[in-house]
């Protein structure tokens, strides 16, 4: 049997008011892996293990064949880690289940040719790129336990290849995912506040051009190829609308900020307040970019 499992950090006390976990968080993962895990098993950890050597060496005691996919506080040589005990050691790997090339990360990898790209770090659920498919893992909505990669979870993402869909929220809690409940302002925009040094400059189809600085958003976030906005439902129809849109120079000062980006694709999906943890509606956008 294959498990999955992802951001234990395991003795960092900081998870309680971070992320909001239990004060004994560290054993509860590790009686879960010890219940479920048999020894012919193998737990795919898709990184950030421990916050210290002492735990790391107790997860490492658990029963079954570790594999790491290194999480940025994974900071040791790869030696070290095949050393305490690790079967494989990588920054990302690709394998192919029931004709499904999957794509495991620690963090998203936007931009991906992957089948599906499934990853951890960001301890919720949310996807910040809806051109390509992700699987979100939030040990946080696992319950603090591994996660089956049988037959039926490969089936289900399947069903979200073959379909070309991506899944919505209800429909990650389903797949093993549905410990906490409802989804949280977290679940959809993330966990930080914009950070625009400059206002960002949109150009529509008609040549009209929109300015959207920090304080119209409640989230903004970059990656190479693509954009993510969330704003509340009023500015973004005061300031950007239902328009296409052809152009997008970024925030900030220098090459990046000089060099407007071409708009080739873009998506604008409505968060309504009865459905949500949102006090008003608010509108998540994304926007597909390629240099011009």
């Amino acid at each position: 049997m294959l498990y999955l499992i992802t951001d234990t950090h395991l003795g960092h006390q900081n998870m309680l008011k971070s992320c909001g976990r239990p004060a004994r968080f560290t054993n509860l993962i590790l009686d879960s892996c010890r219940k479920m895990v048999r020894s012919n098993d193998t737990l795919i950890h898709l990184g950030d293990v421990a916050w210290n050597e002492e735990e790391l060496m107790r997860f490492m005691k658990l029963p079954g064949h570790k594999v790491l996919v290194r999480g940025n506080h994974d900071k040791k040589s790869t030696s070290y880690y095949m050393d305490v005990g690790f079967a494989l050691v990588v920054d990302s790997m690709t394998m192919t289940l029931q004709g499904i090339r999957m794509l495991f990360s620690h963090a998203p990898q936007y931009g991906h040719t992957a089948d599906i790209n499934i990853h951890g770090h960001q301890h919720d659920l949310r996807y910040e790129d809806v051109f390509h498919r992700y699987w979100p893992l939030a040990l946080e909505h696992m319950g603090y336990r591994p996660l089956p990669l049988n037959d039926k979870t490969v089936g289900v993402l399947q069903s979200w290849v073959k379909r070309g869909y991506n899944p919505s929220k209800k429909e990650l809690y389903a797949l093993h995912q549905g410990y906490l409940g409802t989804a949280s302002t977290r679940d959809y925009i993330g966990n930080t506040k914009a950070n625009m040094p400059n206002p960002l400059r949109i150009w529509a189809e008609d040549g009209t051009e929109h300015l959207v600085g920090n304080d119209d958003v409640a989230c903004f976030h970059y990656h190479t190829g693509c954009i993510f906005l969330a704003m509340q439902r009023d500015t973004f129809e005061q300031l950007l609308g239902k328009q296409t849109y052809t152009a997008v120079q970024l925030p900030w000062e220098g090459e990046r900020f000089a060099q407007p980006y071409g708009i080739i694709e873009q998506q604008a999906e409505t968060v309504r307040s009865e459905n949500s943890p949102f006090a008003s509606d608010m509108v998540l956008c994304w926007f597909r970019l390629t240099p011009i």
